[in-house]
């Protein structure tokens, strides 16, 4: 058995992403562990006060992937990382040596994901495990 691991936001992109990985992982028998990442920007007075209000927001997108997958009859895992999210997913994936990083995608054209830096181009440069990037 092994691991498939999701980024999630609660977006529909991710929502769409959390669904084919529940099927992936239905059709091997694996696991699927959710990650929620989210980065806290150093700059700013109220940095604690904002980082809580990150963190308890990842909790409660964290909740809202479990209540999917519930209502799907799935059974997952969810992890709230404090990084950016293509590095919490490979640090989460190469932790668990999954077999795969499932996605979502906004809909972004190939040259505005390269210039802005979408999370799955991302992905596409730093992690040697298989992505699957769901459209929305």
């Amino acid at each position: 058995m092994a691991t498939i691991v999701v980024g999630y936001d609660a977006s529909d992109c991710a929502r769409a992403a959390l669904k084919i990985a529940i099927e992936v992982a239905e059709a091997f028998g694996d696991d699927v562990r959710v990650v929620v990442a989210y980065e806290v920007s150093r700059l700013g007075g109220e940095v604690a006060d904002f980082a809580s209000a990150l963190a308890e927001r990842a909790q409660e997108i964290a909740r809202l992937a479990s209540d999917q997958a519930a209502g799907v009859g799935g059974k997952i895992e969810a992890e709230v990382v404090e990084a950016r999210t293509a590095d919490a997913l490979v640090e989460v994936a190469d932790r668990l040596d999954a077999r795969l990083i499932v996605v979502g995608s906004r809909g972004e054209s190939p040259l505005r994901g390269a210039l802005v830096g979408s999370t799955p181009h991302k992905l596409m440069q730093v992690t040697d495990r298989p992505l699957l990037v769901v459209p929305g």
